[in-house]
Parts: C-alpha cells; sequence; structure tokens
C-alpha cells in the first residue's frame, strides 16, 4: 500500500474500531472514494488490507461489509495478548523503581476520573479507551517493549474493536477493570511474581466473560464460531 494511501486506511481503521462503522455497516467504494477524493482503486487496497485484518467481508453480488465480531477467534487472540502481556510485566521486576509506579498510578487516574466525569455520556468509550491505552502504552514502555505493543496493535486491530466495545459494558463492569489494572500496579510495586500470572490472565479473559450485556443489548454486533447468531 502506497504511504499517501496509509491515512485512509488508518482514517476507516478507526471509524471500525470505534464503532463509527458498526458491524454489518456497508461500504461502497464509490462512496469512500468520493469522501476521499482519490481513484476507487486506491480504495479497493484499503478495503483488501481491511479485509485481510478480519474488519470487512466481501460477498459477491452483494457488497463489502463490517464483519460482525467472532467471540471464539477473540478467546485466541487474547492468549496471545496475555501471554505477551506477561512476558512484559515479568521482565518489569527488574528494573521498574518508585518513580515508573508513581507515573503509572497517574495514568490510572485518568481511568478513574473518566469514570467518575461521565459514564453515561456517548464519549465515555472513547475517553476510556484513551486512557487504557496509555496506561498499557507506559507498561510497554517501561518496559523496553514498545515495539511488541506496536506489533500486536498493527497485527490484530481486530482485538482492538473487541477492546473498545468491551467499554460499553455496565459501570459495574468497567469499575472492576479498573480495579484490575489496580492490581496490576500492586503486583508491580510488591514484586509479586507469584501473583502476576494470575492477575494478567484474569485481566486479559475478564472482558471476554463480561461481554454477555453487551451482546444482550446489540446481538447483531456478534458470531460464535464463524456462524451468525440466530
Amino acid at each position: 500500500m502506497t504511504k499517501d494511501i496509509e491515512p485512509i486506511y488508518k482514517a476507516l481503521l478507526n471509524e471500525i474500531i470505534s464503532l463509527k462503522l458498526k458491524p454489518g455497516a456497508r461500504l461502497k467504494e464509490e462512496e469512500v472514494s468520493v469522501k476521499y477524493g482519490v481513484s476507487r482503486t486506491p480504495i479497493r487496497d484499503v478495503f483488501k488490507r481491511l479485509e485481510f485484518n478480519g474488519l470487512l467481508e466481501v460477498y459477491p453480488q452483494c457488497g463489502t461489509f463490517v464483519t460482525p465480531i467472532d467471540l471464539g477467534m477473540m478467546s485466541s487472540l487474547m492468549y496471545v495478548r496475555a501471554s505477551t502481556e506477561f512476558v512484559t510485566l515479568l521482565s518489569l521486576f527488574k528494573t521498574i523503581t518508585p518513580g515508573d509506579i508513581a507515573q503509572i498510578r497517574m495514568l490510572l487516574e485518568n481511568q478513574k476520573i473518566a469514570l467518575e466525569k461521565g459514564f453515561d455520556s456517548p464519549e465515555f468509550p472513547g475517553e476510556f479507551f484513551k486512557a487504557d491505552n496509555e496506561f498499557h502504552t507506559e507498561l510497554y514502555k517501561k518496559a523496553g517493549k514498545e515495539d511488541a505493543l506496536k506489533l500486536l496493535n498493527e497485527s490484530f486491530p481486530y482485538y482492538s474493536r473487541y477492546r473498545y466495545l468491551t467499554f460499553l459494558r455496565d459501570k459495574h463492569e468497567i469499575e472492576e477493570l479498573y480495579k484490575r489494572h489496580s492490581q496490576i500496579v500492586d503486583v508491580l510495586e510488591e514484586k509479586n511474581e507469584a501473583k502476576l500470572y494470575e492477575v494478567c490472565m484474569e485481566h486479559n479473559f475478564s472482558g471476554l466473560h463480561g461481554i454477555k450485556s453487551v451482546q444482550e443489548r446489540h446481538p447483531d454486533y456478534f458470531v460464535e464460531g464463524g456462524k451468525e447468531k440466530a
């Protein structure tokens, strides 16, 4: 993909991840090409890349649609993310300082502020998603593993959409997520290796277990095992 098309790819990717383009939405090459002022050929290339990443699906004679979220695929991707995060945090035990802990707790405070400021506002999922990204990015940065996180995000944008969707859960469940983030920092501060694995697994898989409330409100956003829900 040429460099000048990259902004279009990223713009559409962001719209899909942030659910501005919801699962099932139809995208038309002609409309998108007019929107960005380019020919249909580069838009076709962008669509192919999004299709490769599992975010678009082309149905011959029907059109191109944003894919629903496959919970079976999410479970597999979470194993990759959880394993990477565990190894990253484990490496931090050797280098993390009290100053690092203080900086991470400041970022954690942004999540609390987002919760207290307006859980019911339409902007909340985006604000919490941003605060969550900043928190995890700083953990990888402190470990010197920014490239690992970048690789995960670029290789699995499908997972980023799922993460955004989890912020549509009930307030109590988001508060529990904040508490699990706090537990991660506590474990790092205590350098408690015995508890690290348990905390990492619980943190990464709690979203999958708690997604039921979102699934009940938006059943058309999901499929299971590659098959649409009835």
